[in-house]
């Protein structure tokens, strides 16, 4: 077992053991350090690499200076648009940008089955090769040369593409399918790529789609007469409501915190959230994240409180959010304030 994975077992062990938010405060948080620390390493770090001043990376990635000096200040740029912007204009690998990704986005990593990301992999792979596509363009305004060419070859595509609804989707894994990608050449075989497999990328998420779905049912099945009338009764921000809404159309695109947030309000267990986060191509709760290790107490405490025990006569569908809203409002993180926003703002006593 490599030594990163046995630190993230240990952490994992000693959050299970602790008996409440003080003793998780004082046992756990001296071995992390805050996402918002972690970011502003790493983007010094990016800025340092490149040798390009703030204004001059800030082009790159179309962008203001003062964003740039926010993020080497700890801010964490709000959309995983913006990562691939900076991975970018540092001139990743794809290696190097699922990290990115993955590690500081918080955000799956590039996933060859997704129509944007499947062109974002063809520019990484080939970011060396081209001259074209607009790339002359790019330096002259400064800015990045890969984010430039994915903006042309993604908008060529889009502009000129059309779905065959009768085309099967085809029998094929994703390892399988990134290595037939890997091996397209040029934009015009990108293209023809992306055509030959129109099917699959409108359906990169459907496993993920189908099981919120299900856990949304039975939960307005059981507690309420229709998603907006549980909705309403659970506080859901109207981030979380349109977020809902497109999943049941098959149109989100996932995002860590959000997904969380789900869990919580449809009082799933950690192993829940977990299958949820892998079906959306994401790492499990990591309990090395500061705030992710909170919400792992957050799910064994209230597991140990039968608050998930949906068979109960006493089961109170909303209990869970109350909780966590209780104890992440006793802590002073900085990603904490935006996921309060998520939780409903009730006034009953947990216990």
């Amino acid at each position: 077992m490599e030594e990163n994975d046995y630190e993230t077992r240990f952490i994992r062990e000693e959050i299970g053991r602790c008996e409440d938010l003080d003793e998780l405060k004082a046992r756990i948080f001296p071995l992390l350090q805050s996402q918002q620390e972690l970011w502003m390493q790493k983007m010094q770090e990016i800025l340092a690499e490149s040798g390009l001043t703030k204004s001059a990376f800030a082009k790159r990635c179309r962008v203001s200076r003062v964003s740039v000096d926010k993020w080497c200040k700890g801010a964490i740029p709000k959309n995983r648009e913006t990562f691939l912007r900076i991975g970018m204009a540092a001139e990743y690998d794809l290696e190097k940008m699922n990290q990115l990704l993955r590690r500081y986005g918080q955000y799956p990593e590039l996933y060859s089955k997704s129509l944007e990301d499947c062109v974002c992999i063809y520019v990484l792979n080939h970011r060396f090769e081209m001259d074209g596509s607009g790339n002359g363009a790019s330096e002259k305004c400064g800015e990045s040369y890969g984010l430039t060419a994915y903006d042309y070859i993604l908008s060529q595509i889009k502009e000129n593409m059309t779905a065959d609804t009768d085309m099967e989707i085809p029998d094929i894994n994703t390892a399988q399918f990134a290595e037939q990608l890997s091996q397209v050449e040029n934009a015009d075989a990108l293209t023809q790529f992306i055509y030959d497999n129109i099917a699959t990328f409108s359906s990169a998420y459907q496993k993920f789609y189908a099981y919120v779905k299900m856990y949304v049912t039975i939960n307005y099945q059981r507690y309420s007469s229709s998603v907006a009338n549980l909705a309403e009764g659970q506080g859901w921000s109207s981030s979380l409501r349109q977020c809902v809404s497109a999943i049941r159309q098959n149109k989100w695109y996932p995002t860590r915190n959000k997904i969380i947030s789900l869990g919580l309000h449809l009082s799933m267990d950690h192993e829940q959230i977990d299958e949820m986060l892998t079906l959306a191509h994401m790492e499990p709760l990591c309990a090395k994240n500061l705030f992710e290790s909170v919400i792992l107490f957050i799910l064994d405490d209230a597991e140990l409180n039968n608050m998930l025990d949906t068979e109960s006569e006493e089961f109170d569908p909303d209990e869970l959010c109350r909780y966590a809203r209780k104890v992440l409002l006793e802590l002073d993180l900085p990603e904490i304030d935006a996921f309060l926003a998520e939780l409903p703002d009730l006034d009953t006593d947990i216990w």
